[in-house]
């Protein structure tokens, strides 16, 4: 990790590790209750003559176990989440002890009980590594003294105690070594959000002396706006007199002072340009003189000594009684304005690219948390930017992709498409088999839970179009299906946002061309086949059309993303 945990992170950590317990707990007393009822089918079968003696066993844990549910419920200061689940924990190895006793000793079989007791407890629960190598060794340790001390070792069945020792110390390794990793992976993903959090903090920081700055401009410039009611000789801006042939007839103090002139001389405007300004200067004066009044026209002027500005002239003519008297220039100085105009270009350019910044970074969260090809979000935005780029150019997409952000902002929210995975469980999101029902059926959450935490956002930034809409629509429905087939909600059709139809199509293209899995993964015209079969079915027909006119682009882009970031950017440069 590039950063460490200080006293105070430590404080938050231990905070969340709590809060994260206390939810978890729920999940672990659940199974235990089931697992305990479950396995009594069991002994129904292998112990038929104990069956009532182990179900009242089962039963009074079961008990036990809704108790320290009730009681977690009620916990709501969070004082109790570790001597809950550890308590849980020593409860089911004493019953399970107590049936291997019953049962023999060595030659029981029911000895698994406490490898599964341990998997459970410290899958489930957030242990550091140290409680988890304590939990294990206790284990070992009931085991060992039940068997020495209240049974026999059998003539001949040593090895099968060794053996059964053996697995149980196998399984206290890999359960510690697990607990390790996770650990590790925590402390990842909590710095990772106290990152994004101090980013928004700077960025709202940020803002807000941006915002003084520009009010603070916005004053001075009011406060200079005034003194042009000023007597002539007293305004801050040089105001002159010229003929149309650029003669000098009179300048106020400003006009001198800026110059470096001085009073009484002859002077020429055209001498105070570079060449390639003085025919346009010419040009300014003649539109004057013919009565034109002229505002906001800018170009450079020179000192005597060679130093350029820049300046805004306001012109119009003076007559009177139907007679010339010359062509009045108002000159300001806009030097300042310029820079500032550069610095809030730079700093609005900057605040867009740490806006950027703190949106990967919060895409990452679920990146770093399932398991994705490198590159992956990149190739998602590349992809769902094609995608919107096409179909802005057709009239019917015009006015929902017409806007001049609305194709960055779609293919930017397009990254958050899965940040619900970071609250799917780590047992079911990294589990290498397949998923049953139910670990399906909360897999499928992550397009609810990470729809909910954008529409939060959006709640709270009080603006609900732009980046944020799309992003919420996009988590919410990127599964749903054109047919009516997808989740969560089954829509069909138009019912399903736009933005979530761009995402689905790229989304699939990724995954049919980037799976880790050899077996499934297919070339690009492989994946352009699927594609073009799945229209009117998983696909909307218009985007897979759009589809079929840039698939030549995502292959590009699939090969330049799979080469490196840099190469994409010098193409876009």
């Amino acid at each position: 990790m590039s950063r460490q945990l200080t006293t105070s992170l430590q404080t938050l950590y231990r905070q969340d590790l709590c809060r994260l317990r206390h939810h978890r707990i729920f999940y672990l007393l659940l199974m235990a209750v089931i697992l305990f009822l479950f396995f009594s089918l069991l002994d129904y079968f292998m112990v038929p003559g104990l069956f009532s003696e182990f179900l009242q066993y089962r039963l009074v844990a079961s008990i036990v176990c809704l108790f320290l549910f009730y009681v977690n419920y009620k916990d709501i200061d969070l004082k109790y989440t570790f001597i809950l689940p550890f308590a849980a924990y020593l409860f089911s190895l004493f019953v399970v002890d107590l049936m291997v006793i019953r049962l023999g000793g060595v030659e029981s079989s029911y000895y698994s009980g406490f490898i599964i007791a341990l998997v459970i407890f410290t899958a489930i629960v957030p242990l550091t590594v140290v409680q988890t190598l304590i939990s294990g060794v206790f284990n070992v340790a009931l085991y060992l003294f039940s068997i020495l001390f209240y049974c026999s070792i059998p003539s001949g069945k040593m090895c099968l105690f060794i053996n059964n020792i053996f697995f149980m110390s196998c399984f206290v390794l890999l359960v510690t070594v697990q607990s390790w990793y996770e650990t590790k992976s925590r402390k990842e993903s909590f710095l990772l959000r106290i990152e994004e959090k101090e980013r928004a903090e700077y960025l709202e920081k940020q803002a807000a002396l941006l915002e003084k700055e520009v009010a603070g401009r916005s004053r001075e410039h009011r406060r200079t706006e005034n003194r042009f009611h000023r007597l002539f000789d007293h305004i801050v801006d040089a105001v002159v007199l010229v003929r149309e042939t650029g003669e000098l007839l009179f300048g106020n103090a400003s006009f001198f002072e800026h110059l470096q002139l001085v009073r009484g001389t002859d002077i020429n405007v055209f001498h105070l340009m570079k060449a390639e300004g003085k025919k346009k200067l010419s040009q300014l004066l003649a539109r004057i003189a013919r009565g034109e009044n002229i505002s906001g026209y800018q170009a450079k002027l020179q000192t005597i000594e060679g130093r350029s500005f820049d300046v805004e002239i306001n012109g119009n003519k003076l007559e009177r009684r139907g007679r010339l008297i010359g062509l009045q220039l108002i000159i300001r100085d806009i030097s300042v304005r310029r820079r500032m105009e550069q610095e809030l270009h730079r700093g609005l350019l900057m605040r867009k690219q740490t806006e950027n910044a703190a949106i990967m970074a919060l895409a990452r969260l679920s990146e770093h948390r399932d398991i994705t090809p490198n590159n992956h979000l990149e190739r998602i935005r590349e992809y769902s930017r094609l995608l919107a780029e096409e179909l802005a150019l057709r009239p019917e997409y015009r006015n929902q992709l017409g806007g001049s952000s609305d194709v960055s902002d779609l293919a930017m929210a397009s990254v958050l498409h899965d940040i619900g995975k970071v609250g799917v469980p780590d047992d079911i999101l990294f589990k290498s088999g397949p998923l049953n029902k139910k670990e399906r059926d909360i897999t499928r959450q992550h397009t609810l839970l990470g729809g909910d935490v954008i529409k939060a956002m959006e709640t709270s930034a009080g603006s609900p179009g732009g980046f944020l809409k799309y992003a919420k629509n996009i988590a919410y429905f990127h599964h749903e299906r054109w047919d009516g087939s997808g989740y969560p909600f089954g829509l069909v059709g138009d019912e399903i946002p736009l933005a979530a139809r761009i995402v689905a199509l790229a989304d699939a293209y990724e995954g049919m061309t980037s799976s880790q899995e050899f077996t499934r993964k297919l070339s690009h015209q492989q994946a352009v086949h699927v594609v073009i079969q799945g229209a009117g079915q998983h696909f909307d027909p218009a985007i897979v059309d759009a589809f079929v006119t840039r698939e030549h682009e995502f292959n590009v882009a699939w090969t330049l993303l799979k080469a490196g970031r840099k190469m994409l950017a010098a193409r876009h440069a």
